[in-house]
């Protein structure tokens, strides 16, 4: 049985999530203790906080649908609110939970697109390296297969990165937020820099400066991490949210100065940093071979040194193949 909220005690003995404090916020009869438990539950639960207010805008969009419109897509005329005194806490509650999330999804799927003031592809092909300057300032230094689509709105910046690596420099503005979207995870700036790669459907972010948030995951289950200058983190394909950890960002952004660099790294990630280069990729024979471990630098200006180079630094050669790619087996 669902246990009424008590006004009596400070807390609730609901659960004290998003969905349950925006239901109890539109009842209408909070109490000035709901409040304090409100505001307390805000400040302990930061994360929880940012999901109400997500939640509440979208609301906020719900409500100025026509009232012709939503009882056409209700198929009907609007229910009557029930009086307050003959419906139960607990009723009431339901009630009121069952309809903010139809009216909220009714919005959802039927509030026009809002069409972007300026949108451009960005990219680089294999080898190459670009920057971009955007409209509000902010800088793009591309990495070689790189893809990415830009839309800027009235009060947000955004870029799809389908593939590929891109630093980011990001020109302050604290009202209009800059959004990069890649795979399962999004990051969120107001003005930084940061660098974006996403290798199908593995995202890593790392921050040279400022703060960044990084979520991940499905809309009911979504992770929140915060990074700051001089940490990374890896988003796998599930989109799960583990913790921020201090990287090597100069030598993982080497590549923007005209390096590659790798210090202890396996065979398997040098193949596949390189392959970002060279114009024939390379191949490894097997997975033995993928876990031999590399450090090295190399210059981007002549990726066909790469070629050279390997089997000098890596107890390697690099045998042509018929189909046009280079093997790399253990010598």
């Amino acid at each position: 049985m669902t246990e009424s909220f008590s006004r009596d005690a400070d807390e609730p003995r609901q659960p004290a999530t998003a969905a349950w404090w925006f239901a109890r916020w539109h009842s209408g009869d909070m109490t000035r203790r709901e409040r304090r438990a409100f505001a307390r539950w805000r400040r302990e639960q930061p994360d929880a906080a940012r999901e109400f207010d997500r939640m509440q805008r979208l609301g906020q969009a719900a409500a100025r649908l026509p009232r012709d419109r939503v009882r056409e897509l209700l198929g009907g005329a609007l229910p009557a609110r029930p009086a307050r005194r003959r419906i139960a806490a607990p009723l009431r509650l339901a009630c009121a939970c069952a309809a903010l999330a139809l009216l909220v999804l009714v919005a959802w799927r039927n509030l026009p697109g809002e069409a972007p003031t300026f949108t451009t592809m960005v990219g680089a092909d294999r080898g190459e390296r670009k920057q971009v300057t955007l409209p509000d300032g902010s800088v793009l230094e591309i990495n070689g297969s790189t893809l990415a689509e830009v839309k800027f709105y009235a009060g947000r910046r955004e870029v799809e990165l389908q593939g590929g690596e891109i630093l980011f420099s990001v020109s302050a503005a604290s009202e209009r937020p800059f959004i990069v979207r890649a795979g399962s995870g999004e990051v969120r700036v107001t003005g930084t820099v940061f660098d974006v790669r996403r290798d199908e459907d593995v995202v890593t972010v790392l921050v040279r400066s400022g703060t960044v948030e990084v979520t991940g995951g499905h809309w009911w289950n979504l992770g929140l991490a915060v990074l700051r200058d001089g940490h990374g983190i890896r988003v796998p394909g599930s989109g799960a949210i583990g913790v921020p950890a201090p990287a090597d960002v100069d030598t993982a952004l080497a590549w923007q100065t005209g390096r590659v660099v790798f210090k202890n790294a396996p065979l398997a990630e040098v193949v596949s940093e390189m392959n970002r280069y060279l114009a024939t990729p390379l191949r490894l024979a097997d997975s033995k071979t993928g876990r031999l471990r590399v450090s090295a630098s190399f210059s981007l200006d002549r990726p066909q040194a790469l070629l050279e180079a390997l089997p000098a630094v890596a107890p390697v050669k690099l045998v042509p193949s018929a189909d046009g790619t280079i093997d790399v087996t253990a010598r």
